[in-house]
């Protein structure tokens, strides 16, 4: 059961799609500009476009994020630091952390991408990424934590069931994509304000060492009021359908399809359409279980303060083998533009839309912009922003060294604030690479 809680416990609604320490920079609006290895994750038509090398090696890339939709580094401070011995929260305080938590309930998230092997050659791209994700949502109904945070106001005696109290599912895998992109030059002698179309096709193959989900959750409590002391009653069934590999062997493989297309106009603008993921599922074949976990808890609290209060608790744990099973994997498009309005400045915009809601993508659309700036050939200065989808409001900047053979990117962004301890959660970007 161990092993199925951690897994879990990396909870992103967004499938992984492998921002680096460039595309961050941007909030992630990065489809119009992508070129080369970075092309991958955005649009297989970019990667035959010029980029001002024939060859390209990502030595190292990793980005990460964990944020959530309720809580800050300041909720922290201000509901849990206190230099008084005991932390008590005043009525107003209890009104104000509850109403923190959404209608929805408090979602958790955190995803982790690597970048194992990159490399671009001509109209060719190949890369390797692992990929750590997942999702965990709570407290939906939040008349539980009322009871916690103010007290039984109901009656007496009281009995109450929550259904699907926790929702969440989480993925461990490699990702291994090939992407080539060939462009129609002949293009330019019918519509001469064209310099090219470029259309592109990408694979990707997964191999999954671990994937959990939640399919039911319920919880029951109970209390029962005597002379002399009281009763709770605590009742706790979960049930998952889980596959995790036991040694080197993946439990789960899966394919995915890319399409893309991606012009340029009058030499400044810059503009890119692809599909990411069609078709894309992951079966899983190995190890495939179903885990069912019960807890049950009894507790006497005595009206005496000269007896103890007594527990009892109990746990089982049922494991049953299953069939195979298969999971689908979440499409998107994504519609970029970008204007080159001097050598040194480039302004970006993106429209990203989930075509499915599966594995927390969003049909909610979601929309942003960026800009770079070079104030000197080989310091490039990126911010950007980004609207909707499931992440919110997000604001990005980052910045790098950008030299001939060798460049090195790094940025960060934060969700739903203008200042970092406001944040909701954190991201954060670092790749570097060799060119030739």
């Amino acid at each position: 059961m161990k092993k199925i809680l951690i897994i879990l416990a990396f909870a992103s609604t967004l499938f992984a799609q492998g921002f680096d320490g460039v595309a961050l920079g941007f909030g992630d609006n990065y489809s119009a500009l992508s070129r080369g290895v970075k092309a991958i994750n955005y649009n297989p038509a970019n990667v035959t476009l010029p980029r001002g090398n024939a060859f390209e090696l990502n030595v190292f890339g990793i980005n990460a994020s964990v944020f959530n939709n309720s809580f800050s580094f300041d909720t922290y401070n201000n509901f849990f630091v206190t230099d008084e011995p005991e932390n008590r929260w005043s009525e107003s305080d209890k009104k104000d952390f509850l109403s923190l938590i959404p209608d929805d309930g408090l979602k958790m998230n955190s995803h982790v991408v690597g970048n194992a092997l990159g490399l671009a050659f001509n109209n060719f791209a190949l890369a390797a990424q692992p990929i750590v994700m997942g999702e965990l949502n709570t407290f939906e109904d939040k008349s539980l934590l009322e009871i916690a945070l103010f007290g039984d106001t109901v009656s007496r005696d009281y009995e109450r069931s929550y259904d699907n109290f926790v929702k969440g599912q989480s993925m461990g895998a490699v990702k291994v994509s090939l992407a080539y992109g060939y462009p129609f030059l002949q293009i330019k002698k019918y519509l001469p304000d064209f310099s090219y179309l470029a259309v592109g096709i990408g694979v990707n193959y997964f191999i999954s060492m671990a994937y959990a989900q939640t399919e039911e959750s319920d919880l029951w409590v109970k209390r029962t009021q005597f002379d002399d002391y009281e009763l709770v009653e605590l009742a706790a069934t979960a049930q998952l359908k889980t596959a995790v590999a036991e040694g080197s062997n993946p439990v789960g493989k899966g394919r995915s399809f890319n399409l893309g297309f991606a012009t340029q106009f009058k030499e400044k603008w810059n503009f890119s359409l692809s599909f990411l993921n069609l078709g894309g599922s992951i079966e899983y074949t190995e190890n495939t279980e179903r885990v069912i976990v019960e807890e049950n808890k009894t507790i006497k609290i005595y009206h005496s303060t000269d007896l103890d209060d007594e527990t009892i608790e109990t746990s089982t744990d049922t494991t049953l083998t299953i069939g195979a099973f298969k999971v689908d994997i979440p499409t998107t498009m994504r519609l970029g533009a970008s204007y080159e309005f001097k050598n040194n400045l480039i302004f970006m915009a993106e429209w990203v839309q989930g075509l499915d809601h599966t594995l927390g993508n969003s049909t909610t659309p979601r929309i942003g912009a960026g800009v770079l700036y070079k104030p000197f050939w080989w310091l490039p200065v990126r911010g950007g922003f980004s609207l909707g989808g499931n992440r919110g409001f997000i604001l990005a900047m980052g910045s790098g060294v950008d030299l001939k053979y060798w460049s090195l990117d790094f940025s960060f962004a934060m969700k739903n604030a203008l200042w970092p301890t406001h944040s909701e959660g954190l991201f954060a970007a670092l790749s570097m690479m060799f060119k030739l």
